[in-house]
């Protein structure tokens, strides 16, 4: 085999064909895209773990002061995921996402951010739910930063007293 200029060394497709398996995934499960172009998901998955890793090494956190987080249910059952989010960016404001829920959540965002040219020092201010595991790590992970309690979580409170 030889490397040629229209398709991503050790890939056995175009760039073009790439592109178009990417479009896809961004509006419907891989598992679909997959059936449709005639792949199997693994090997569109391996399209999609190439490309997205490649934006993460590029992240240039410096400038994040806010973050939001929240855990949600990946599937049924107990598996959970913890979405952060940068507060003050309206276009694609999703930072971080990792498994599970608590502290060592806030902790592995940390080290993220470390990574990324960011400082947990840095952040003012976390948004989250009124979980003690979140205002732990909080408090352990990033020091500097003020918890606002997001309004959902106070109204269900009262709600519920």
């Amino acid at each position: 085999m030889i490397d040629v200029p229209w398709a991503r060394k050790g890939s056995a497709f175009t760039l073009l064909f790439e592109q178009a398996a990417l479009t896809l995934v961004r509006e419907m499960p891989v598992n679909a895209a997959a059936r449709i172009i005639e792949i199997t998901d693994k090997r569109l998955w391996r399209i999609v773990d190439h490309y997205v890793g490649q934006a993460i090494e590029q992240f240039d956190l410096s400038d994040v002061k806010a973050v939001g987080l929240d855990e949600t249910a990946s599937k049924r059952g107990h598996n959970y995921v913890t979405v952060f989010i940068d507060m003050e960016r309206r276009k694609e404001p999703v930072l971080f996402v990792t498994s599970g829920k608590g502290k060592q959540t806030v902790a592995e965002f940390s080290d993220f951010l470390k990574t990324h040219k960011g400082e947990p020092s840095v952040i003012q201010e976390a948004v989250c739910d009124m979980s003690p595991a979140f205002l732990t790590g909080i408090k352990e992970s990033l020091p500097q930063a003020e918890v606002t309690v997001d309004w959902f979580h106070i109204v269900q409170t009262f709600t519920r007293a």
